[in-house]
């Protein structure tokens, strides 16, 4: 299993980890997305994308894509610190991380097609 696949694995079981200690524990709405936004941010920009930087040149588009979206995220992050903010913001973060799971799927297949052309 390549270590992309790893963080990718890694950074899901921690999500799931966070969904059920926020149903478990009843966290607000507010505080589980919090939660998952701190440990995307944390896991795309500490181990993720620099996988993904230092693989093959057609990632580039998928990685930009991440970047953006992990800035977009910081801001929604910084808005739920916030005693008032957006209504949306719980919504925008769920989105953010599900497009960056499809976008993770999107990678770890290039990586797939890279390994079966070697």
């Amino acid at each position: 299993m390549s270590t992309l696949r790893q963080e990718i694995d890694r950074w899901e079981a921690e999500l799931a980890n966070i969904s059920e200690a926020s149903l478990t524990d009843s966290w607000f709405l507010e505080e589980r997305r919090l939660a998952e936004a701190q440990h995307t941010l944390a896991a795309f920009r500490g181990h993720i994308l620099p996988l993904l930087n230092a693989q093959r040149p057609y990632d580039v588009i998928v990685v930009d894509e991440m970047a953006h979206l992990l800035d977009g995220l910081e801001d929604l992050r910084n808005d739920l610190f916030r005693t008032v903010h957006p209504t949306e913001s719980h919504l925008k973060v769920a989105e953010t991380i599900a497009v960056l799971r499809a976008l993770s799927r999107v990678a770890l297949r290039f990586e797939r097609t890279y390994e079966d052309a070697s």
